[in-house]
């Protein structure tokens, strides 16, 4: 490695750090009916618009899109963990055609991002 001692160790925290930023593809969630969730909030990323729903009986945050077919993207889990540098929300890509597109340069970032001010805002709101 050759930086130092610890090098070893920053390579590992580096690895780490862009393999939470990769998407999950996970295909156990198929048929959600984009029409029955809650939306909490709403964000347009890379030219599409995105949004951000509950679905009583499921701790997920899911992500659909209002123009794109298929409409669902996914979901968020994790959304307790606040720090997006310590791993934070895991983004879950159901829908294998929208894998490519969330892989881009920055939109898994984005969207964490965006879904985590989302569940904030929505909870601040729920508290009081």
């Amino acid at each position: 490695m050759g930086v130092g001692r610890l090098a070893p160790h920053r390579v590992r925290a580096k690895y780490a750090r862009a393999l939470a930023e990769i998407p999950l593809p996970v295909r156990s969630f198929d048929g959600i009916d984009p029409t029955a969730l809650t939306i909490i909030g709403e964000e347009t990323i890379a030219s599409r618009t995105v949004q951000f729903g509950l679905l009583a009986g499921t701790p997920r945050l899911w992500l659909v899109f209002t123009e794109e077919y298929p409409q669902v993207l996914g979901y968020l889990t994790g959304l307790a963990n606040t720090a997006l540098s310590n791993g934070g929300p895991e983004l879950h890509i159901t829908e294998p055609d929208h894998v490519g597109w969330a892989r881009q340069s920055g939109h898994a970032r984005q969207l964490k991002t965006a879904g985590l001010s989302a569940w904030q805002a929505a909870q601040r709101e729920c508290e009081g």
